[in-house]
């Protein structure tokens, strides 16, 4: 226990967090910063991008063999925690089902920003980990979103005989699921690395590099603010009502230990599929959930992805499934 708290309390100053922190006082104390839109927008692209070209690189030296394993487990993993999401928020805490498929979207895809912070806290740490992990990510994006609107389909039509809508066919959310704009700057990152000439890969490398951790930092800074302004927007929060926040980032990064161990992971990689594990989209799930299910209530399944797992994964929740990998290992 007390190296955990080590570990959390050396989380808790790194940049990253403190950037994270800051965000979250600025709204508070109803600071007038402000993030132009269009600078958002960039350095997302940019991030987005660095994450899947360092992912295709180093996909250059493993085979699809290799990564099978891997592959099943991380599909099988957001499945399972689409179902555990789902008994949750549906029977122990009540939300009603067209919600809690929402929310279970959400928390069986997958944070970018927490994988970030994952990769950043295992260099500081100088753990290694699977070259590939980058492509698990996105191989773990779209499958529980895609569970969750097919059942809430079939709800709906079998409640209401409702004609199809178009938001709702299986076209449209295979689109937002797999082709939205994070996984389609990860993927297609991934294939510019995997593809890309090595020499003209370290032209790029200033930009797709260099500045990472820079634009992450004010990426987080950002986040902060929108974390915590979504909490704000719900209307009668009660922290009871949205433990499930807390409970399923603990679940899903335990599994995601235990299962990166029977698979035959390094240690650092089984702290990147827990850390994957337990997070939750908010990027990926909100655009199709919101077009898919319009009824569902965006500020519960924003406000506790994003405003509650968020920073509890990114201040607790990386050092605890550390902790917990050097343990099992």
């Amino acid at each position: 226990m007390a190296q955990m708290l080590e570990i959390a309390y050396m989380n808790l100053l790194s940049p990253m967090i403190l950037f994270f922190l800051l965000g979250i006082i600025a709204v508070i104390v109803n600071s007038d910063l402000k993030v132009p839109s269009a600078f958002y927008s960039g350095y997302t692209m940019i991030i987005l991008f660095t994450i899947g070209i360092k992912g295709g690189v180093q996909l250059r030296s493993v085979s699809i063999i290799e990564m099978i394993p891997t592959i099943i487990a991380a599909i099988l993993l957001s499945l399972i925690m689409l179902a555990i999401a789902f008994f949750f928020v549906n029977k122990i805490f009540k939300f009603s089902l067209t919600d809690s498929l929402a929310i279970s979207a959400h928390y069986g895809s997958v944070s970018a920003v927490t994988f970030i912070a994952g990769l950043a806290f295992l260099d500081k740490m100088a753990i290694p980990y699977e070259g590939y992990m980058s492509a698990v990510l996105v191989i773990m994006e779209g499958p529980a979103i895609i569970a969750a609107i097919i059942f809430y389909k079939l709800y709906t039509q079998k409640q209401n005989n409702t004609v199809d809508n178009p938001n709702t066919n299986l076209g449209h959310v295979f689109k937002e699921a797999f082709f939205g704009k994070s996984i389609f700057l990860l993927l297609g990152g991934i294939i510019i690395g995997l593809v890309a000439h090595v020499d003209g890969l370290a032209l790029i490398t200033p930009l797709f590099g260099d500045l990472f951790y820079g634009l992450l930092c004010i990426f987080l800074l950002h986040m902060g603010m929108v974390a915590t302004q979504s909490l704000i927007d719900i209307k009668n929060l009660k922290l009871v009502s949205f433990l499930f926040a807390f409970i399923l980032p603990i679940i899903g990064g335990t599994i995601g230990i235990f299962t990166g161990l029977l698979i035959g992971l390094s240690m650092g990689g089984s702290v990147i599929l827990a850390i994957l594990t337990a997070s939750a989209s908010y990027i990926a799930a909100p655009a199709a959930v919101s077009q898919a299910m319009p009824e569902a209530n965006s500020g519960v399944y924003l406000g506790s992805a994003l405003g509650l797992t968020l920073p509890f994964n990114l201040i607790f929740g990386i050092p605890y499934y550390y902790w917990l990998a050097t343990v099992v290992f």
